[in-house]
């Protein structure tokens, strides 16, 4: 009976906190956060892909593999993405706010995903009661923020996170077949973004060393060679072939200078930020991920460790980082917190004699109502107003035939509406030769404070003149009253080569 109790309480912990996900992901999900750059490149390359089935729109820059935008490609094929909205009666603020609203949703649907994933590793790394922490963790990265974008790493950590779950196993029983899974969907994260390598080492570990590997530890070590054959040659597989299609479409020296660019790329902002910026998404899972890992070590629990210092190095090398690249290691931090958590649960009980059930109950419910609570608030500014307003602007006033230099985030909505202007950015501005004579530009940020490079385009900028702004600012107390650059308005300026002045 007591058994019956704690599984009915368990699956009612559990259907609580994915309810606090799913509400946390999705609530005011049209207006925070405001459009990001690499969020619309990705959807203007999926949808450019359905139409092309070119999997790169500049052949010159290949920064990623395409599985990120093929996944996604292949949903907005089945709902006519976007041409039954931008097609539609409805009004065509309505009809932005849905094209941004839908690419949305399906990072939505990988959270979920993922959400699901944590729970289950944790489960069989530690316990239940420990995974029910790891999941109210992740409920409790504030508004999900992170995840509220189209990005290819919430796919990328999808794919790493259900290799890790294949291989995971406290069964002693042979089942080989779960590595070729494991290793395809490791191939699969490869092919979504490149990063995924640094998960490698811990799943190599995992299923040759570790005494809870599918693998039988009873097997000889050339059954293990065999066992990392069948892993490995699905990874390698996908990767051929992804390269063969790469090479027949494009240069494989593209990707090779493209990358190259990517690892020599500085950042502007202090070494040691990445500390600033995972504190700030997720300052439970920080702080208890942490002390989970060094506690993993100490205890020579090296397949948890593993599966975070490789990417924690990656983070800590002193090149380009922003908040996106903290989304594969967010996950990882909240399994490590879940057996922390649930550990100073018991001890609290033990200390205050109080009863260990009733001290995990007030521990999670408090981290379910303050994660709420924290997302009503960050959600409550409409981050995306300015940037509508900008779109309904450059669609119904810009001339025919306009060159359009603007945030790659929302150029390609315009670009449903307007095919017959030409749309650019501050990078491809600043590797231009031939610079037509008269251009728009509709930014937030001087081209010089993203790269200290871009000149010409600084130069241009400099030269331009304002033709209306479009500005929005939190009317309470709100994280992005920190910021100085204010990503989420913009400034729409013209630039006439024959004229001075403005």
């Amino acid at each position: 009976m007591l058994q019956q109790f704690t599984a009915l309480r368990t699956k009612a912990y559990l259907i609580v906190i994915f309810l606090v996900i799913i509400v946390n992901s999705s609530i005011n999900l049209t207006a925070f956060p405001e459009y990001f750059w690499d969020e619309g490149v990705y959807v203007g390359r999926a949808v450019s892909f359905l139409k092309t089935f070119q999997v790169y729109q500049n052949p010159h820059y290949i920064d990623h593999p395409p599985f990120g935008w093929i996944v996604p490609s292949l949903f907005f094929s089945a709902i006519g993405f976007p041409d039954s909205i931008t097609h539609s009666t409805s009004s065509i603020e309505s009809q932005i706010l849905l094209l941004i609203l839908i690419p949305r949703l399906i990072d939505v649907v990988y959270l979920v995903l993922i959400s699901v994933l944590v729970y289950k590793i944790s489960s069989k790394l530690y316990n239940k009661e420990s995974a029910i922490f790891s999941l109210s963790t992740l409920a409790l990265i504030p508004a999900l923020w992170p995840f509220r974008e189209f990005l290819l790493d919430p796919l990328m950590i999808l794919f790493v996170l259900s290799s890790v779950f294949f291989i995971v196993s406290k069964e002693k029983k042979d089942k080989s077949h779960y590595l070729v899974i494991s290793g395809a969907l490791f191939g699969f994260a490869l092919l979504t973004k490149f990063t995924a390598i640094f998960f490698l080492p811990a799943i190599a570990f995992f299923f040759i060393w570790n005494k809870t590997s599918v693998i039988d530890q009873s097997k000889s070590q050339q059954n293990n060679i065999v066992f990392t054959i069948w892993w490995i040659t699905p990874v390698i597989i996908l990767c051929a072939v992804w390269l063969y299609v790469l090479n027949l479409q494009h240069n494989l020296n593209y990707l090779i200078s493209t990358q190259l660019w990517q690892i020599e790329r500085t950042s502007n902002l202090p070494y040691g930020t990445i500390f600033q910026i995972l504190f700030t998404v997720c300052p439970v899972g920080f702080v208890f991920g942490v002390a989970g890992i060094v506690k993993s070590l100490k205890n020579k629990n090296w397949m948890p460790s593993l599966l975070s210092l490789p990417y924690l190095g990656f983070l800590l090398r002193g090149g380009f980082v922003g908040f996106v690249h903290t989304i594969p290691i967010l996950p990882i931090f909240c399994i490590h917190s879940g057996k922390m958590l649930a550990d100073i649960s018991k001890k609290i009980s033990v200390r205050t004699t109080a009863d260990s059930k009733k001290v995990a109950n007030l521990m999670l419910v408090s981290f379910l109502v303050s994660s709420i609570v924290i997302t009503l608030w960050i959600t409550s500014f409409d981050a995306t107003i300015s940037q509508v307003q900008a779109m309904q602007y450059l669609i119904n006033k810009l001339p025919k035939d306009s060159f359009l230099v603007t945030n790659a985030g929302y150029s390609w909505i315009i670009t449903q509406y307007r095919p017959d202007i030409q749309v650019s950015d501050f990078f491809s501005l600043n590797f231009m030769k031939k610079l037509p004579n008269q251009m728009y530009i509709a930014e937030s940020t001087p081209p010089i404070e993203r790269d200290a490079s871009l000149r010409q385009s600084q130069t241009i900028y400099e030269k331009s003149c304002i033709i209306e702004k479009f500005e929005n600012t939190p009317k309470i107390f709100h994280p992005y009253m920190a910021t100085s650059d204010k990503p989420w308005n913009v400034v729409i300026r013209h630039f006439d080569a024959k004229s001075t002045n403005c």
